[in-house]
């Protein structure tokens, strides 16, 4: 017993006596000739490293300083990845089985250039080739013993931790886009518990976006769970549930995102100014909003479930009104275009609003016009005590199945299509004008073909074109088959309802 606590004694002072006398860290920059080439051939790029330094007291530990990774010639002579600082401690006793395990990483300001051609390669894929190529030639390669499966619980450090990174994304011919701000901090890493994270980014001209909760790790069937995590971006919380599976081969995502109730202004002032929604569009009030997101990494299908409650919208395309209703998009990944390969449905009404197609007023006014209305009086075809739509969403085009407009000169009902890309419009609606309207336009065998059993001559009208400012014109398709068509143009020259029919 008092030889081993003798011995004990004899390391603890041995310990001592290293800190003291030993620098804190061996620099080994002499060295980088003999294992900088190895990492080169690994990586099939150009290495360079200011500093090396070793310390193996108290804690072995390795830091390196202005480390840079050479891009592709074919895409820039810059680098592909920098770092000002790497610090990695190791463990001690695998250390003496001759394991390599890391307890603490700290990657300091990572800077990574990602450049994408024309044709969709990205200035990495010389590296996955290379090392694809490496994999099958191992596979080819009788093995003397089955491998383990990789453990990740071994692989990850306790503490992670990436402080200001930045990502670039250069698509040659257009405009970069930069993230910097990228922290990421992950403490007690355990396949025992739940551990602690925080991932935070700054995207360009927006707050800055953070997810952080708990975690735990499942390490035999490989699976990560997140529950009660919350995603803070513009100022509003969702929170974050559910599971990443399979994390050692193919990665599985089951995860949802949701926030019963929250302005929806923020969310429209980044879409806009990501370009996913209209500049014309403002948009503020109350909505909820559900996401989930199922599949494998490589085809993941994201569930959206938004719900309007009285929100209050102004589209100088459309209209100004308080809205209210449900809309549903499911949008697989990896498609050419998210707004050609999305699908869903939704039901929206907006009450006490009012139209702002430019070229739609103008035809209104053009008809109450003629049936002798006054400047004050028409301005009821431009106001509407309810607009209501149900519609579909595929192949980049939104099937209007219904639209009805009340306003208190007319009632308007129609439908048809909408292309997203580009946005155009081929809607077909025909407009009642109400009886009292409808009595000013006199008697007559036109008028009474057009007046329907309530007594309200009804105008079927046609909008085509760019959604930004379409063409809107009487359907003459529709008075042919009302057999109107050749005795509107017998029987009606020089009176208002040739003018009314004629196309502008």
């Amino acid at each position: 017993m008092k030889k081993a606590l003798f011995i004990i004694v004899g390391i603890l002072v041995v310990l001592v006596v290293a800190v003291i006398l030993v620098p804190p860290f061996i620099d080994l920059g002499a060295h980088k000739g003999r294992y900088l080439p190895l990492v080169e051939q690994a990586l099939q790029r150009k290495v360079d490293v200011g500093e090396i330094r070793l310390r193996i007291v108290p804690s072995p530990a390795i830091r390196l300083s202005a480390l840079q990774v050479s891009d592709n010639p074919a895409f820039s002579k810059d680098p592909f990845f920098s770092a000002e600082r790497v610090s990695l401690r190791l463990k001690l006793g695998p250390l003496f089985r001759g394991q390599f395990q890391v307890e603490e990483f700290i990657l300091e300001k990572p800077v990574v250039n990602l450049i994408k051609k024309p044709d969709g390669t990205f200035n990495f894929a010389d590296m996955a080739e290379k090392r694809e190529g490496t994999a099958k030639k191992e596979k080819k390669e009788p093995a003397s013993q089955p491998k383990e499966a990789m453990n990740l619980a071994e692989l990850v450090p306790a503490l992670l931790r990436l402080d200001q990174g930045s990502v670039t994304l250069q698509t040659v011919g257009q405009k970069p886009l930069q993230i910097r701000g990228i922290d990421v901090s992950l403490k007690d890493f355990s396949a025992e518990r739940p551990f602690p994270y925080r991932i935070a980014l700054s995207p360009p001209g927006l707050k800055p976006v953070s997810l952080e909760g708990q975690m735990r790790y499942q390490d035999t069937q490989a699976v990560l769970t997140l529950k009660d995590n919350h995603l803070k971006a513009e100022g509003i919380d969702f929170a974050v549930n559910g599971t990443i599976s399979n994390l050692t081969s193919a990665p599985r995502l089951d995860l949802s995102l949701a926030n019963d109730r929250f302005d929806i202004k923020p969310i429209i002032q980044l879409l806009s100014s990501a370009g996913m929604a209209p500049k014309e569009l403002e948009a503020s009030g109350p909505v909820g909003l559900r996401v989930t997101v199922t599949g494998p990494s490589n085809n993941v299908v994201s569930q959206i479930q938004t719900k309007l409650d009285n929100v209050k919208v102004s589209d100088s395309r459309a209209f100004k009104g308080n809205v209210t209703g449900e809309i549903q998009l499911s949008v697989p990944s990896g498609g050419d275009s998210p707004v050609r390969s999305m699908r869903g449905n939704g039901r929206l009404a907006a009450r006490d609003g009012e139209l702002t197609n430019v070229d739609l007023v103008q035809k209104i006014e053009q008809i109450t016009g003629l049936i002798g209305m006054s400047k004050e009086q028409r301005g009821g075809a431009t106001t509407f005590k309810s607009l209501e739509t149900e519609f579909g969403i595929a192949g980049g085009i939104v099937d209007f199945k219904r639209i009805h407009l009340l306003s208190p000169v007319m009632e308007a009902e129609g439908g048809g299509k909408m292309n997203l890309e580009p946005q155009t419009l081929d809607i077909g609606i025909e407009a009642a004008l109400a009886p009292e309207v409808s009595a000013r336009a006199g008697s007559g065998k036109a008028q009474t073909f057009l007046k329907d059993k309530q007594g309200r001559i009804v105008v079927p009208l046609k909008v085509t074109g760019p959604a930004k400012g379409p063409s809107v014109n009487v359907d003459s398709q529709k008075l042919v088959t009302k057999g109107l068509g050749q005795m509107l143009e017998e029987r009606t020259k020089g009176t208002p309802l040739e003018q009314l029919f004629k196309k502008k």
